[in-house]
């Protein structure tokens, strides 16, 4: 899984957590150390500089001075590094007694750069932070170094905050390639360490009833009437609002079978809400050890460095978080109409999963179990060839606002799918809007 991996030392508590993270991977992984340790010189030189106008005047004389600045210049380069290699003599120490293959890295320059490069030149498969190094106050969430850090590489990150892997591993997962991509690392951890996985997955309908009471407030009664917003607005009621439960529904559906196909037991929770408050909350009641996130999420866009829902869950988790999908492109391998037609699952292995629902009626707001030994329909087991649109019916469509059109479109090929049409015409489209809406509601197709 990760061949050769990058461990930052600064000898506070959370580099030894650090190192201790590294090497069980190393030994479930058979995974080369580099730990690596960077000290700057070069800062308490010209620190010095800055002083010597404070200096009393019988060290103002230039010769005076050049003196003690070779001499400071001496006594710092060779103090730091006998300081630094003692660092590392830690990490040597420890990799040594669990036996695992390792080496020593000793960079000077400033401490973020010389990692960045580090990890740039070199094939690196995962990076170990700690979320806090020895400068940390009590205020901090996470430190200067660390969040530079995630935020230039591409590689896989573990930012560590507690120690040890004992305990449940929770994985986000929204449909994009990054989160899929974690999620297969995540069968590996669970495997490695014998862990209980739970994937965890949270849909947002109310950023869209928020934007329509906005909208509401300023539209005229004109411009209301142009944009059919009424007719708009029930139809992200009735179609996105439900349609984003079965899509996320059918993303935990996805991981549930490559767990089932790796023989990992898994459980599945569906949340509504904030995704990043969501998911805080689950791991603050559930206390797992640690937490893997996409770098960034289904909404990316290029140039993205991290998503809204990873950043905030890098500085609040109260777990080590890992964040995966920057090493390499995920492979989706899914068959056509994935959304709504699975391959049937082995029904022996799918047992062990255990689907989880979030209940409005919820006392404490949390996830209640709806369902066990969960099998998908017949009709979901059968994959069924997605009918052709005609000319006429795809131009009827674009008349769809572009944020929903792909969803409309997808409950229209459901419609046509179980009324056995091999074609989509307008004619198609008019009877599935008259089923779904009623003749007067959307009038916008």
């Amino acid at each position: 899984m990760y061949k050769k991996i990058f461990v930052a030392v600064d000898n506070s508590c959370y580099s030894n957590f650090c190192i201790d993270a590294g090497v069980a991977l190393s030994q479930k992984y058979g995974s080369l150390l580099v730990g690596c340790h960077v000290y700057d010189a070069a800062l308490h030189q010209r620190r010095f500089r800055d002083m010597e106008k404070g200096l009393p005047p019988q060290y103002q004389d230039e010769n005076v001075l050049q003196h003690q600045r070779d001499l400071h210049s001496s006594l710092i380069n060779l103090g730091l590094k006998l300081i630094s290699e003692s660092y590392l003599n830690v990490f040597k120490q420890k990799c040594m007694e669990m036996a695992v293959p390792h080496e020593q890295l000793l960079l000077e320059g400033k401490n973020y750069h010389e990692i960045i490069n580090e990890v740039q030149r070199n094939r690196y498969d995962l990076v170990i932070l700690g979320v806090l190094g020895l400068a940390a106050v009590n205020e901090q969430m996470i430190g200067s170094v660390c969040e530079r850090v995630v935020r230039r590489i591409k590689t896989d990150v573990l930012v560590v905050k507690n120690n040890g892997f004992d305990g449940k591993v929770v994985v986000a997962v929204d449909g994009s390639l990054a989160s899929f991509a974690g999620f297969a690392s995540a069968i590996q951890f669970a495997k490695s360490f014998n862990v209980k996985l739970v994937a965890v997955s949270v849909f947002d309908p109310h950023y869209h009833r928020v934007a329509f009471e906005s909208i509401a407030n300023v539209l005229s009664q004109e411009a209301g009437q142009i944009f059919r917003f009424k007719e708009q607005e029930t139809l992200h009621e009735e179609i996105i609002d439900k349609g984003l439960a079965k899509i996320y529904q059918n993303h935990l559906d996805r991981a549930a079978r490559m767990a089932s196909d790796a023989g990992v037991e898994l459980d599945t929770v569906l949340m509504e809400g904030k995704p990043y408050d969501k998911i805080l909350r689950f791991l603050q009641k559930e206390n797992p050890s640690t937490v893997i996130v996409g770098r960034t999420g289904i909404h990316n866009t290029n140039g993205l460095d991290l998503g809204s829902t990873t950043e905030n869950l890098l500085r609040l988790a109260p777990c080590n978080v890992l964040l995966t999908g920057g090493n390499a492109e995920a492979e989706v391998n899914e068959p056509n109409g994935f959304l709504e037609f699975h391959r049937p699952l082995n029904e022996k292995k799918y047992a062990s999963v255990t689907n989880t629902l979030e209940s409005p009626h919820s006392a404490d707001g949390f996830a209640r179990v709806v369902k066990s030994d969960q099998k998908i329909s017949d009709k979901h087991q059968i994959k069924r060839q997605i009918p052709v649109w005609t000319q006429e019916a795809q131009i009827q469509t674009e008349r769809i606002p572009s944020f929903v059109r792909g969803v409309v479109k997808k409950k229209i090929e459901e419609f046509a799918q179980e009324k056995g049409y091999q074609e989509i015409t307008t004619q198609i489209v008019d009877e599935a809007k008259a089923l779904f809406m009623g003749d007067s509601s959307i009038h916008s197709v």
